[in-house]
């Protein structure tokens, strides 16, 4: 009986060179471009003068796109971390909530701590976003998740390490902070499509004539 044969094992490793080398391509034909448009708009500076008009929010919408796709990573690893926490908390239930629990608990949250720091880092050096003016019906502050997220996180911190604690506090907390980490989630997605939209849309004015 013949074997079946079997699909080459390097055909996804092929598939990511073929990638890289499209992509190269691509960088090489838009440097040659940019190089023959530069040219071209050295006696023209009305041309020129238009083409930044569109280019400059262009790059200033890609710098948002970077901030707030960050920011939806790090939302994301933030939840990660905090389910097996939250799960334990919630397994509880009515047990006796002391210093032994409160210690086993501290231990499975250390990864939340890693998260909360890398998100009050990333916090400190945005540049590119914002909340929006109006946010859930009231008016927005600079942007403030870290600081939100890590007020909640020392509120938890605080009652582990008390020698009683209340199960139903801290998981009134827990659930806070989920709530929070999946609200700032939700806006971080809602305004990484409209950054897209607006990306696209300046793309297509910019193309249309060309294409």
């Amino acid at each position: 009986m013949s074997t079946p044969e079997r699909a080459p094992a390097s055909s996804s490793h092929d598939t990511q060179i073929g990638d890289i080398i499209h992509v190269e391509k691509v960088e090489l034909a838009a440097a040659r471009a940019a190089d023959a448009l530069r040219r071209a708009l050295s006696t023209d500076d009305q041309a020129r003068a238009q083409l930044l008009e569109v280019l400059q929010p262009l790059s200033a919408l890609q710098a948002q796109l970077g901030e707030w796709k960050e920011l939806h990573h790090l939302l994301h690893e933030l939840l990660a971390a905090f389910s097996p926490f939250y799960a334990s908390l919630r397994a509880l239930g009515t047990a006796d909530a002391g210093p032994a629990n409160g210690r086993a608990l501290l231990q499975g949250w250390r990864p939340c701590q890693t998260e909360v720091d890398r998100l009050m880092d990333f916090e400190s050096g945005v540049e590119h976003i914002q909340l929006p003016r109006r946010w859930e019906g009231r008016a927005a502050p600079r942007p403030d998740w870290g600081a939100r997220i890590a007020s909640l996180r020392r509120e938890v911190e605080d009652q582990l390490r008390e020698e009683q604690w209340s199960t139903a506090g801290l998981i009134d907390l827990a659930d806070e902070l989920n709530q929070a980490c999946d609200l700032y989630l939700s806006l971080a997605d809602r305004e990484l499509r409209r950054v897209v939209e607006h990306v696209q849309r300046l793309y297509t004015h910019l193309l249309g004539g060309l294409l």
